[in-house]
Parts: C-alpha cells; structure tokens; sequence
C-alpha cells in the first residue's frame, strides 16, 4: 500500500489537479504570517527554514560544503529540536538533513526525544522526524566502521524506540503516525528499502528481491515479539481489512520473508485460514467477494502472493481464486484487482521462478484463440488489447500510437519477453509491420516494451540487431513524440557505434522537421544532434569516451 510522505490517508479517485510543491506554499503562507501548523515558530526562525530548503535544493559544489551547511543548520536547532520538529516546516528540514547529521548531532536528538516519547510518536509531525532517527540509529548500529562504544549508543536507543512501541502496541497500531513507525521498526531491522510513491508505482515491474539476510539477534528477537504479539491477538480477523493495519501487516510480511520464512509460514496460514477463508462461511463465492471488495485486503493479498513460496502460492491459489475467476473479472467491483492479480500471479511468477513459462505461453495463446504458429503477431497484438483474436479482427486497429492498449496485457508481453525462451515473441515483434510497431512503440503503454526487448538478457545481440534495422526509417517519427522518444532512447542505449552512426546519419536529414518538437530538442541534446552535424569524428570519439565512462561506472557499481 503506498504510503504518503504525510502519513495522510491517499485523496479520491479522480484525477486532481497538481498541488504546489511544499517550499512554495512554505513561502505562500510565511508571507501571510502563517508559520506551519502544529508547534510555533517565530517569523525569523520559520523564514530561516525556508531559506534552508531553498539552499538545499538548489545543491552543493562538494560534500564538504554540504557538511558544514548541515552543521551549521543544526546549530541552529540546539535546545529546541522538539519544538522544531513538531512544525510543520522545522520537521521537513530535520527530517530532510537528519541523514548527514554527525553522530553528536543525531544523539542529541535522541536524547531531547527521548524525554517527550509517548506523545511523540503520535504528534503529525515529530512522528516524521522520529521515523528518520529511528532509522539513523539502526543503520549507524550496524556499521562497522564505527567504534564499539558508539555503536552500542545508537543500538540501545533502536532498542528503546522498537521496545516502546511493542508494550504500547494497542495504542500505537491504530494509531495513524505510531502505524508508520512501527512499520519503520520492521523495514529497518529487515534493511527493506524505503518504500515511497515512486518506488510503489515501479513494483509491477521490477521483481520482488526475498534473499535472506542474517540480522543482529537482538534485533531478531525484538521482531519475533511483535510477530507473536499480533499472530495472537483477538482481533486479528480485522487486520487485512483496515488500510492502516493491513499495510502493517504486509511491511512485516516483507521483513519476515528476509530473515524468518518459519513464522512468515504462521502468518500466511493464518490469514488465509482465518481472515480470507473462514470455515463457518461455506460459500466460497461470497468470502471472494469480500476479499476482493477490500481495497485493503486486496492489497495484502498481492503481497502475499509476491513473498510466497511455490508451495504457499498454490495455497493462496486454491482458496482465494480457483473457480471464481470468471465470476470476479466479470464485475466491475473486482475485475481490476483480478487483473492485477492475475498479471502478477501467472505472467511474473512464472518469470520470477523461471517454471512454466512455456506452458503458460501455450494456455495463453488457447485461451486467445491463437494458437497456431501463423499467429504469433496475432497474438502480441491480442495480448496488447487483452481480448481474442476474434474481437481483434473486429476492432480493425489503424493507429497503434492512439489506440488504448490494456496495461496488464502490455505487462504481461513485457514480462514473456524476459522468459528463458521469448522466442515466439520476439519473432512476432520483428515479424510485426513497421508502421504498427512504430506506433506501438510510440503508444503510452506499448512504449515500455522496448526496454524489455533491449534489456532481457535471454533476448540475443542478433535479435536486438534486427530490430534496429527494421525500424529504420522511422526514428525521426519516434523521437520528435512523447513515448516514442522513451523508446527511442531505449535503443539507442542498446545500440553500438556502427548503429548509432546509422541512426545519426537518418536523423540529421531535413532534421529541423523533428528536432524542434518538444520532446525532439531533448533527444538531439542528448545525442548532441550539433557535434555530429559540425564534425562526425569528433562526435565519434566524444561518444566513446562517455560509453567508457558509463561501462567504468557500471563495473564500480559491481564490484562495490
């Protein structure tokens, strides 16, 4: 469940108008005599804040520079770290800068919360700031080029945040700031990443990481307790269906399938047997529905089928799903998390646990009614729509680059082209006409195909060769639109100098015609569209130079 960065329950389901940013309504309100909501501030240290912010975001030169500017804001806030952290713009400064914080700086910070715990942790805005320390203090625990004695501070004060919050555990799961805290206790102890707005939208396409890890035993034990603590509570039927608790519940999922696969085993079982599938309900249908009319529940459900294992999969499966599907898909209440959970549960598991990939392929293209070999574009294009190939005749597609395309049937294509064996669907993508790839690949959804296509390691440089032939002619068209130009760049970063030199070659020709577009002035910069004009060597070896550049970095980023 994404979390916003206010704690805030998410807005309605309509679309709204982009807010201002939080530094122009600071200003905007700052101006009126209004400074932030909860703890006051006077005019002078609230303006200061602002400036702060105002500094920070245009940069620094160097690390050094960043460091004595933390410092010195830190400076500032001594003596009246609470009082800054209650506002609502201190909050955002301290939070933002709490990470380059020397050590002295986050243990006096520790120490001033420390005396104010209780309401703290329930306040708007300290609870953000308390989230950070939290996490500060769990990461400064750990590392190891710090010395014993300061280690053992920040790990003894992660042990009285975590052990705070587990004996008031009633007051604080409810609670909608001590909810996020808690969950930062699990996220930190299993060092899960943060899990903002951003990184929630990319979890359809990127998969799920469940490697174990070993974590301090004292930090173990401390998870064990709040697992045990809330596998037995009365209320736990209730759990999955609460926005706040269920999001708890799934950050804990994530954090046990790191370090405790035995009790994420309990967890699983447990709510399957007593939240979704509960035995004095004998109609299956209806426990469905009510699973699926839980935007909630539906959510703890897709975790549940991302961290299980094969064996608990098949579980989730045969309860929540088996002889329903049919029925759920077809009301419009449940048809989008069916969907949703369908595109994760077959097309990404069977990428995910490289098992069944070729039958699924087969089913797929039964159910569309393509299975003939002669088919194979047929099916892409079927897949693209998510209807058969029957209804697909019917809808006579003239412009792929307008046409709204399905969005799990795009994934599900994305996720085929990184099988073991994404033979079919290659040869239909090259098999495909030049003018409807072109505008598949300039379509909103069709465009993030190319990144699959360029990037899977089970697609061969020949195959990748080929594609770049067959859209040549069409690349001034890609570049000079919004999407096409993703999959523009797509290639482009796939291609080797002979290609790119090719592709140049096709792009400098009457190029005024696409290279003044909005989304064409970004290209012909970045491919320095003017170097090539003026001297093709000299571009020749600037590009070089940046390809080593880029392969240097990547071989640091390995060999960290």
């Amino acid at each position: 469940m994404e979390e916003t960065n206010n704690h805030d329950p998410p807005g309605g389901k309509y679309k709204r108008k982009r807010k201002k940013t939080f530094l122009k309504n600071a200003r905007k309100y700052g101006k009126k005599g209004c400074y932030g909501r909860g703890s006051q501030l006077d005019a002078e240290t609230y303006q200061y804040f602002v400036r702060i912010m105002e500094v920070y975001r245009e940069g620094f030169e160097n690390d050094e520079d960043k460091r004595i500017f933390v410092n010195n804001v830190f400076q500032q806030t001594e003596s009246e770290e609470v009082k800054c952290s209650c506002n609502q713009v201190g909050c955002r400064v301290v939070e933002m800068l709490l990470p380059f914080a020397n050590d002295l700086v986050v243990e006096r910070y520790m120490e001033a919360f420390s005396e104010e715990l209780r309401p703290l942790c329930a306040d708007r805005f300290a609870s953000h700031v308390l989230e950070a320390l939290l996490g500060e203090c769990c990461k400064r625990s750990l590392d190891k080029d710090k010395e014993d004695d300061i280690k053992e501070k920040f790990k003894g004060y992660t042990l009285k945040i975590s052990k705070f919050l587990l004996n008031n555990l009633e007051d604080y799961v409810w609670d909608v700031y001590g909810n996020h805290i808690i969950r930062s206790v699990f996220r930190n102890f299993a060092q899960l990443p943060s899990e903002d707005v951003k990184q929630a939208k990319k979890k359809n396409s990127q998969d799920v990481k469940t490697e174990s890890i070993e974590i301090p035993h004292y930090y173990a034990e401390i998870l064990q307790e709040y697992s045990e603590r809330l596998l037995t509570w009365p209320q736990f039927k209730e759990l999955p269906y609460s926005e706040l608790t269920s999001a708890l519940l799934q950050i804990l999922l994530r954090a046990l399938s790191k370090c405790d696969k035995k009790t994420l085993k309990k967890y699983i079982k447990k709510i399957l047997d007593e939240c979704f599938c509960k035995d004095s309900e004998p109609d299956r249908y209806t426990q469905c529905l009510e699973i699926f009319m839980s935007k909630p529940a539906t959510m703890l459900l897709e975790t549940m089928m991302e961290i299980a294992s094969p064996k608990h999969y098949t579980q989730i499966y045969a309860k929540c799903l088996k002889g329903n599907i049919r029925d759920l898909a077809e009301r419009q209440s449940t048809n989008f998390a069916v969907q949703k959970l369908l595109t994760f549960s077959l097309a990404e598991g069977c990428k995910r646990f490289a098992a069944k990939q070729g039958l699924f392929v087969q089913f797929l293209a039964t159910a569309l009614h393509c299975e003939s070999d002669d088919k194979q574009t047929d099916l892409l294009k079927c897949l693209c729509k998510f209807v058969n190939y029957e209804k697909l005749q019917e809808l006579k597609i003239e412009n792929y680059e307008k046409e709204k395309l399905n969005l799990h049937g795009t994934l599900i294509v994305q996720n085929i082209l990184e099988f073991n064996k994404p033979i079919k669907f290659v040869n239909a993508i090259l098999d495909m006409d030049t003018s409807d790839l072109k505008g598949l690949f300039s379509n909103t959804m069709g465009s993030h195909l190319v990144d699959s296509y360029m990037t899977s390691k089970f697609i061969g440089e020949k195959s990748r060769e080929k594609l770049i032939r067959k859209l040549q002619g069409t690349y001034q068209d890609l570049a000079s639109t919004k999407y096409g130009s993703r999959s523009f760049e797509a290639i482009w970063n796939a291609c080797n100098m002979k290609f790119k030199m090719n592709i140049m070659d096709e792009l400098v020709y009457k190029d005024a015609a696409w290279s003044n577009t909005e989304h064409g002035k970004i290209i012909a910069s970045k491919i320095d569209l003017m170097l090539y004009k003026r001297n093709k060597e000299e571009w020749k070896n600037s590009s070089n130079n940046v390809n080593k550049l880029k392969e240097l970095r990547r071989m640091e980023k390995l060999f960290k």
